[in-house]
């Protein structure tokens, strides 16, 4: 009788979430704590007894990641086997390294102005207009950023390159015998390719901000006389910066960590940091390992540059979470309501930027997604799906080392394997970040935030040294491909989650327990299911991801083991472009279904979860 008056309270207590607690709970728990009657408080603990779950992904994350890093950078840091400072002090005093070191910084703080340039106004587009589809708009949005960087590279080479769409078009248009736009391989091109994959980031975290925000600031200013340049300068962009410095701390990341964008894209020209430890520590063959304590110590120092960006950006993300909840929703107005209104001066540079935010964010994906029903053929080409049934077809490929069809399913498992690794491995990391209270919570933050602020290349080549012996010997292995995936992944999760557990209130568990609820059923029963919504989304996000990753599968796989992106990679060898096309689109439809299902049905689904 017990056992079935604590389910149905538990029940109760789980619908609250829409009603609002039951008079007698919120009485009950009064009496049990008075401070919880009050409305919207939120509590937290003292790292108790859930702290006893926090050693296991702690261990997994030492033991793949931390250790692995640590015994690379170690070689950067010895010579002879004592601990010396040479090969830092060479890279600080070397007037190459310096350039390199600089150029990394430049390009990175051009490509972030490039992606806030690019992705502020479509927030602004987002929050304050209403228009067909503009659910499947906003899900799209985070589309380029899971693409894998080669994909990118592929529809920038097509729609920009020298005998891209766009320049043959202009050429035909106005009689040219030169490509009028010369953006492949060159700095302009690396900064729009970072632009393309990371001003959806500026997008989304400016949404987040601009829909929280009280709209009555703003119609206050605006009934007192105010212009809207002047309302949206000293009020609404003094309030949205925390979330547009968090998003831009972000995108500055990953553009200083970024390699493939400017490997291919900027053509061999251009050297960062990412792509000279490639070059020193894999490409170059160097008997004394010069080179590669050389990229040991370079790596170093990328590290610690990167890593105080993370604590920047947790920094900022705190100052964004803590913001107000807007009281009322913000109201829309249609985008297009007649002719005239198409002939106003803001409608016009509106219109001028989504002819833009085309040629930039869909005429790569366009480009690609045409060129894989496209086959040329003498005194002429033809439309075909001779591709797609190349790529799906279960035959040896020896470019590969395996068929097609196998790298599409080790894409699909690796993607799914690492997603079970992540998920819970976020979740835990997020409810200690979360619930807890407990000494060094921001500088475990950060270290947890590590992966996020190292390279792939450079993790991958960890693993290899770390693993390339009994009785670990991974290297090779689907399973180190798996492992790999899942460390880049995890933060992701956990930035999705934290804000979710952060914003709960905890007033609806304390009542469980009051009533009799254990500690561990509160959890499952209550608190899971209420963030099953952020725990959900990071799960998908954290697997476009996965499917996207192509530098460290790159190093760790051997022939058989191919993903799709390292499948595209191989097939960029060949004279024609139609298969890497074929399976970039197949990519593309993947991860646009994905995140169109998570904005359209989650929401439902999670309220019956």
């Amino acid at each position: 009788m017990g056992s079935a008056r604590r389910h149905r309270t538990v029940r109760s207590v789980r619908r609250s979430r829409r009603k609002g607690p039951h008079p007698a709970l919120q009485a009950r728990c009064a009496w049990a704590s008075p401070a919880l009657a009050g409305e919207g408080v939120r509590s937290r603990r003292s790292l108790g007894g859930e702290g006893f779950l926090l050693p296991f992904p702690l261990l997994f994350l030492i033991i793949f990641f931390y250790a692995p890093i640590a015994n690379l950078l170690r070689e950067g840091l010895t010579k002879d086997g004592a601990f010396s400072l040479e090969f830092v002090r060479k890279i600080l005093a070397d007037d190459y390294f310096q350039h390199v070191i600089l150029f990394t910084l430049w390009q990175a703080l051009l490509s972030t102005l490039a992606s806030i340039i690019l992705g502020l106004p479509l927030a602004y587009i987002l929050t304050r207009y209403d228009f067909p589809l503009k659910r499947a708009v906003r899900a799209l949005t985070i589309v380029p950023f899971v693409l894998p960087a080669i994909t990118v590279a592929l529809g920038f080479a097509l729609l920009f390159g020298r005998n891209g769409y766009l320049n043959q078009f202009l050429m035909k248009l106005f009689g040219l015998s030169e490509p009028p736009l010369p953006i492949m391989y060159s700095l302009t091109g690396i900064v729009l390719a970072h632009a393309f994959y990371n001003a959806p980031i500026i997008t989304r975290t400016v949404h987040a901000a601009w829909e929280r925000l009280d709209p009555r600031y703003e119609e206050s200013a605006r009934t007192l006389g105010a212009s809207r340049f002047y309302v949206f300068k000293d009020i609404t962009l003094p309030m949205i910066l925390p979330g547009l410095l968090s998003g831009a701390a972000l995108v500055f990341i990953f553009c200083f960590l970024s390699f493939p964008i400017v490997l291919s894209v900027g053509g061999g020209r251009f050297s960062t940091i990412e792509v000279e430890i490639y070059t020193r520590v894999v490409t170059r063959l160097d008997p004394e390992f010069i080179n590669y304590k050389l990229g040991a110590a370079l790596a170093l120092i990328g590290l610690m540059l990167s890593l105080g960006m993370t604590y920047l950006y947790l920094r900022l993300q705190g100052s964004f979470a803590r913001q107000a909840e807007h009281v009322r929703p913000r109201s829309t107005i249609p985008l297009f309501v007649g002719v005239r209104d198409l002939l106003r001066p803001a409608k016009i540079l509106l219109w001028l930027y989504v002819l833009v935010s085309v040629l930039l964010f869909v005429g790569p994906v366009l480009a690609i997604v045409i060129d894989s029903f496209w086959e040329d053929a003498p005194g002429g080409g033809r439309w075909t799906l001779r591709w797609y049934s190349y790529i799906f077809t279960p035959d040896y490929e020896a470019l590969l080392g395996d068929s097609p069809l196998q790298a599409i399913l080790n894409s699909l498992g690796f993607g799914l394997g690492a997603t079970m690794i992540a998920v819970p491995l976020g979740l835990i990391f997020a409810y200690m970040i979360a619930r807890l209270r407990w000494a060094g919570r921001r500088l475990f933050d950060t270290l947890l935030m590590a992966p996020l602020a190292t390279s792939s290349i450079v993790l991958a080549f960890a693993l290899l040294r770390a693993f390339n012996a009994p009785p670990f010997k991974l290297a090779g292995t689907a399973t180190a491909v798996i492992i790999a995936h899942a460390v880049i992944i995890f933060p992701f999760v956990v930035r999705a989650l934290v804000p979710v557990l952060e914003n709960l209130d905890m007033k609806i568990v304390e009542m469980a327990r009051s009533l009799g609820a254990s500690r561990w059923r509160a959890l499952r029963e209550i608190e899971l299911p209420l963030v099953a919504g952020g725990l959900i989304a990071g799960a998908v996000f954290a697997f476009a991801l996965s499917l996207g990753e192509m530098s460290a599968t790159l190093m760790l796989a051997r022939p058989g083991l191919n993903t799709m992106p390292v499948a595209i990679y191989r097939f960029l060898s060949q004279h024609s472009l139609g298969a890497p096309s074929a399976m970039s689109t197949v990519m593309i439809a993947v991860s646009a279904l994905a995140f169109i299902l998570l904005e359209r049905w989650g929401e439902r689904i999670f309220k019956h979860f």
